[in-house]
């Protein structure tokens, strides 16, 4: 049995998942007709592809291919993983999209808040990803926590922070002047990211299964990187309906 290929197929699948959540939720509506629904499918969705990296990670391990990529020492992936465990463990909140940080801190649903967006743009001309937006506060949280509890050594959290770009997220609040608790970054670049990291180094042990993980597989081969270091950042008001 291939584990990697099922791993693949899986985090596939599940990419296609967060598209169609996040299509659903905001171009076809469904935030404006029940808001707890489609935050909940894109919470599910954003959970599911980060356990379908972790579990190709695994599946590597596992089928004695761990040496194609050193993940802990690969920004694009350990930042993933990060996530991930972050989720799983419950630490720092499982890192807030936008729209679950808005329910829980805002004073009442449907008063406006003003958040700093910030977004990771692609290489390619024209190209763009959908967005995700998820807790810079949560994260920074997350990776000022102690080792002994989160399993992030100093060297991996510096890396994911130099990654990110972060050193810029305080000018960005002072220029808007908001805490850093409202800033919000992309995280489907990220994927986007790792992917094209992981699938150079795993195509030819994957046997696609599907038109998705056969998509997938062909589009991440040779995807230039999104630029982490150079934002793209937007702030602006930003409400959900009760």
């Amino acid at each position: 049995m291939n584990h990697i290929t099922d791993a693949f197929e899986d985090l596939s699948q599940a990419l296609r998942v967060l598209l169609e959540a996040d299509a659903s939720a905001n171009r076809q509506g469904l935030l404006l007709i029940d808001r707890a629904e489609a935050v909940g499918n894109i919470e599910t969705a954003l959970s599911g592809v980060m356990n379908s990296f972790h579990s190709l990670y695994d599946a590597m391990n596992k089928e004695g291919h761990g040496g194609l990529c050193t993940w802990y020492k690969t920004p694009e992936l350990a930042t993933i993983l990060t996530l991930r465990n972050a989720r799983h463990h419950n630490h720092a909140r499982k890192i807030r999209t936008m729209y679950s940080y808005y329910a829980q801190e805002t004073e009442k649903i449907g008063q406006m808040e003003t958040y700093i967006l910030v977004d990771f743009p692609s290489a390619e001309e024209g190209a763009d990803t959908f967005d995700v937006y998820i807790s810079w506060a949560d994260m920074k949280t997350l990776l000022d926590m102690p080792e002994s509890i989160t399993r992030i050594n100093d060297a991996v959290a510096q890396a994911i922070r130099e990654y990110l770009g972060s050193s810029k997220f305080p000018k960005y609040a002072a220029y808007y002047e908001l805490k850093e608790e409202h800033i919000f970054f992309n995280v489907v670049p990220l994927f986007v990211n790792a992917a094209a990291k992981l699938v150079p180094l795993i195509k030819h042990i994957v046997t696609p299964r599907s038109t998705e993980s056969e998509t997938f597989l062909t589009l991440f081969q040779d995807m230039p990187p999104a630029d982490t270091q150079n934002h793209e950042v937007n702030c602006g008001p930003i409400a959900f309906i009760p």
